[in-house]
């Protein structure tokens, strides 16, 4: 064997190692999940599972829930988890297995697993849900009495079109792919406007947001739908040429299913070319001996598991044995495993990246780097291609990355930073996410980046809490567009629209930053100028009355002055099906706006006029909740159900001025605050919670701040 081809198969070994170690501490994350899910998450001052794992895992609510699903399903399955914590059945296979199998036959299935790729197992699943459909449809037929004819005609009907494998399972023309990546059908969609148009924009995605909507897709979506509504009653019929349009769907998803079918015959080509690694597979005994050997006990409440080995063996107990632990104990093994993932997620990383730049799936047979990922690595396409994506940003910040590995901060606030971060910026940013929930820095990143955006600049420092609040301003002003009270104070001593227009102008702190903070070609003195150029843009926009105007069903008229000069090219990932719909609607309203009405500005105006009536809102405490923007204030919880709390209890002497009531959502309030489970106390500029029943709380946060966690 070639020296190159000797370090490509080793490379290939440790990815396949290291999938192998991340199944085992994802199985036994779910385990302990399943079990907080149960009840301590509340106790730990969480309204919901998924708003735990994303800041003490900091993992989405998909992934996370994902992981417990499969943690669930095993549970009942003992050879199935033994041989996912073996590192005999991957975590793709072991998803798809734990689907049919049941306690009695997961040995036969398990037999059937051996040898067969995942893409052979798929079709093995799909004909075994099959006959279980095909044998209840069969039971109900049997079952109907003889008044219910027709009932009983219905099911044979069904048990027919059953056996035939169409009519229940996909409509005609449809494929349905089990398991398939939905990340192979984004794109991006580029919209170069206006700055005025620009934060008109921005103020309807925060209206979709209100309502819902909170991915570009199901916003793009939106937008779409009223347009082509207000197209359809304006414009006459033969202006749509709907059948043009039909023609070129259809012809869409015939090419979209002709290649599904060409990477499908590959992969089933290339399936008897796939080596594997003799090394691998000493890796994997290795590891199944461990696991089988009886690894000693070591897992102690509050003592430290740093071998793989004492993960897979507390994985392979399932969650009986932590069925017993206290919601701290819990909680501490969560953290544990948390900080575990992290470090072998940069690792994981790298080393993808090494395995790309390789050519490595091409020069092991595979037919494509997602067959690579699927059948070798048992992760998603979309998985394999963020790792890589991941790595690829953290070779420019070191100090990320150093970060990330140390366990200084998680994967989800890695994610976050690479987006925004740069060689010079990177150390402010580290140190900054180090003090902030997931959820403060998500806001604050989706914050710099729109300052970057217009702005123009490479470099944006952190913000302050001043910046956020000038910020907030814009959403602030979108729930309380449909208000005759929208200038009513904010409950901090300032009118939401004089915070915007008198914040920005000099948040620098050099006294040479006084110049005209809009001027976007004026040399940059330090990090802070993207803050200043983009928080005064917005000023204007708002002094203007954009949103108030977009409320009453009119475009803005914002004046063209220095401070909204020059355009801003927005970027949305959606689907390709989105996209051309966004291009053809675009196409046919063209040729009918008005040269003064743009395209993106007309999208925007037919959502206002569609959804603004929504967000009307004339209830007590209505003050309260623009002010804070319909959100729980809570820093690790995203509901909006919010109810008024008096941060000083009315019955220790606590008045409703505005500075002592917060919005804090259902169960926050009543369950959280008055149950015991959370503490809130200060003022509602600046709150300080603690989270947990227990002493000392899981978790602290002062203001913005996180002191304890």
């Amino acid at each position: 064997m070639r020296p190159a081809d000797e370090k490509l198969e080793r490379l290939d070994a440790q990815l396949a190692s290291h999938a192998r170690d991340e199944a085992v501490l994802r199985l036994h994350l779910g385990q302990a999940l399943e079990v907080i899910g149960r009840g301590a998450v509340f106790d730990l001052g969480f309204s919901s599972l998924a708003a735990y794992a994303v800041e003490r895992c900091e993992r989405s609510a998909r992934w996370a829930e994902g992981a417990r699903c499969l943690a669930r399903r095993v549970d009942r399955l003992p050879e199935l988890r033994s041989a996912l914590v073996a590192g005999r059945v991957s975590w793709s296979m072991g998803e798809l297995l734990a689907r049919v199998a049941e306690p009695g036959d997961e040995a036969r299935w398990l037999d059937a697993a051996r040898g067969r790729t995942v893409r052979q197992m798929r079709g093995l699943v799909a004909e075994a849900e099959r006959a279980s459909r095909v044998a209840e449809a069969a039971r109900s037929v049997a079952s109907a009495g003889e008044g219910s004819v027709a009932s009983a005609r219905e099911g044979a009907d069904c048990a027919a079109a059953l056996e035939e494998g169409t009519g229940f399972t996909a409509s005609a023309g449809e494929t349905r792919r089990v398991g398939g990546d939905e990340a192979d059908d984004l794109c991006t969609l580029v919209c170069t406007l206006d700055r005025e148009e620009a934060w008109l924009f921005e103020a309807t995605r925060s209206l979709l947001v209100q309502l819902g909507m909170h991915d570009a897709e199901a916003q793009a979506e939106a937008l779409l739908a009223e347009a082509q509504s207000t197209l359809l009653g304006a414009l006459p019929e033969e202006a749509f040429e709907l059948g043009r349009w039909h023609s070129a769907h259809v012809a869409q998803q015939r090419w979209s299913a002709e290649l599904r079918r060409w990477r499908d015959e590959a992969e089933e080509r290339c399936e008897s070319n796939i080596r594997r690694s003799v090394v691998a597979e000493v890796v994997a005994e290795v590891v199944a001996e461990a696991a089988a050997g009886g690894v000693a006990e070591r897992a102690r409440d509050g003592e430290s598991e740093a071998t793989s080995g004492v993960w897979a063996m507390a994985a392979a107990r399932g969650t009986s044995s932590l069925e017993h632990e206290s919601s701290t104990v819990l909680d501490r093994r969560v953290r544990a495993l948390h900080e575990a993932l992290a470090r072998h997620e940069l690792e994981l990383s790298q080393r993808v990246l090494q395995f790309h730049r390789a050519d490595g799936w091409r020069q092991l047979g595979y037919a494509t780097e997602t067959q690579y990922a699927r059948e070798r690595l048992g992760m998603s396409r979309s998985s394999f291609l963020a790792r890589r994506s991941l790595a690829l940003r953290l070779e420019a910040l070191p100090l990320v990355g150093a970060a990330l590995g140390a366990g200084q901060i998680g994967v989800e606030a890695a994610l976050q930073l690479v987006r925004v971060a740069t060689s010079s910026t990177q150390a402010a940013w580290v140190g900054h996410a180090r003090k902030r929930t997931i959820k403060h820095l998500r806001e604050e990143v989706a914050a710099a980046l729109t300052a970057l955006r217009w702005s123009g600049e490479s470099d944006c420092s952190p913000p302050e809490d001043a910046d956020m609040e000038v910020f907030n301003g814009l959403e602030r002003a979108v729930v309380g567009a449909g208000r005759d009270d929208i200038r009513k104070q904010d409950g901090r001593g300032q009118a939401i629209g004089e915070q915007a227009s008198e914040a920005p102008v000099d948040t620098g702190r050099s006294t040479n930053d006084a110049r005209d903070a809009s001027d976007p070609v004026a040399p940059a003195s330090d990090q802070r100028r993207a803050w200043r150029v983009m928080l005064g843009s917005l000023a204007a926009w708002l002094a203007a009355g954009g949103v108030r105007m977009s409320a009453l069903g009119s475009a803005p008229v914002a004046a063209r002055a220095s401070t909204s000069a020059g355009r801003v090219t927005l970027r949305l990932r959606v689907s390709r099906a989105t996209r051309a719909w966004w291009r053809e609607l675009e196409a046919l309203a063209s040729r009918w706006l008005p040269p003064t009405i743009s395209w993106p500005r007309f999208l925007c105006s037919c959502t206002w006029r569609a959804w603004r009536h929504l967000i009307d809102s004339g209830v007590a405490y209505a003050h309260i909740y623009v002010r804070d923007r319909y959100q729980c204030t809570s820093p690790v919880c995203n509901r909006r159900d919010v109810t008024p709390h008096h941060l000083k209890f009315r019955s220790a002497g606590g008045g409703d001025e505005s500075e002592n009531v917060a919005s804090v959502c259902t169960w926050c309030h009543l369950y959280g605050v008055h149950g015991g489970r959370i503490r809130a106390t200060g003022t509602a500029g600046h709150i300080h919670w603690e989270f947990g029943a227990m002493r000392p709380p899981c978790l602290v946060v002062h203001g913005r701040d996180r002191v304890a966690a």
